[in-house]
């Protein structure tokens, strides 16, 4: 069965990504060396026999259970990233009752996220705006696609599903790094034989540092990386105030008063 880690792109979602595979694997000098084990979906190698693949197309998605059901006959608990909503897609389910045990969902403030796109995709930060709130928008990876629609549709999607599941803030996981992640971690323990252990906690976070994973990207480069600009960039949790224009904050927080009323951003 499948145990995602969902969330809009941008939204902290690789860095918990590298504190649960830094504490649930073998532990590395390299802290990026154990990505692979909670990789990505979807991506090319997941279809191999299953069909021919349209690059950029959403046609992807009338595959997905047919992949997701090839992922899940080692009959384990398979760990998979995702930035697709959680709904269907051409009349296509994202997943279903037969290959997900459940998600951990980690959700980022919206005007913080408008501008960690805009550096990492090195467009304006008034595009960055217009993306998150396009319900159309569509993420590629590898020439992939992977429907994201809006922030706040993203949201709901997973918010409304039947599956268990674990929502974090990446404030909380920013301010409380500790707790946070020892919730998740005890979310996981329900699917497996999972040990609790404070120490390797601690280990985790501190591999995990922010400033340490710049470092590491500088030495030795990230390969999730897109263009020049890093992929750890900064990390902080209200740059928005500082960045976004009067008009950018409006508009995004009009787009999604109730979500971030909710969520207690506003």
């Amino acid at each position: 069965m499948i145990l995602w880690l969902a969330s809009y792109p941008k939204s902290g979602n690789t860095w918990l990504r590298l504190l649960l595979t830094n504490y649930l694997f073998d532990n590395k000098k390299d802290v990026f060396q154990n990505l692979d084990f909670f990789t990505r979906f979807p991506r090319t190698s997941q279809f191999k026999d299953i069909c021919k693949i349209k690059e950029k197309s959403l046609d992807i998605y009338k595959y997905f259970i047919l992949a997701q059901d090839k992922i899940n006959l080692n009959n384990k608990i398979n760990f998979l990233k995702t930035h697709s909503i959680n709904g269907k897609v051409n009349n296509f389910d994202f997943t279903n009752k037969a290959n997900t045990a459940g998600f951990i969902y980690i959700v980022r403030d919206p005007r913080s996220v408008a501008i960690s796109n805009a550096h990492h995709l090195d467009i304006k930060i008034d595009d960055a705006v217009k993306n998150i709130i396009n319900q159309n928008m569509i993420n590629y990876y590898n020439n992939l696609a992977d429907f994201k629609s809006s922030w706040k549709i993203h949201y709901i999607s997973w918010k409304k599903s039947i599956y268990p599941r674990i929502f974090i803030k990446y404030e909380d996981l920013h301010k409380n790094t500790f707790d946070t992640f020892k919730n998740v971690l005890e979310f996981i323990k329900k699917f497996n034989n999972l040990e609790i252990d404070n120490d390797k906690i601690n280990n985790a976070i501190e591999k995990c540092h922010f400033e340490n994973l710049q470092n590491h990207e500088n030495q030795f480069g990230f390969k999730e990386r897109i263009g020049k600009k890093n992929f750890f960039r900064k990390g902080s949790i209200d740059e928005w105030m500082n960045v976004l224009t009067n008009e950018q904050i409006k508009v995004i927080e009009s787009e999604f008063d109730q979500e971030m009323r909710e969520l207690q951003y506003l």
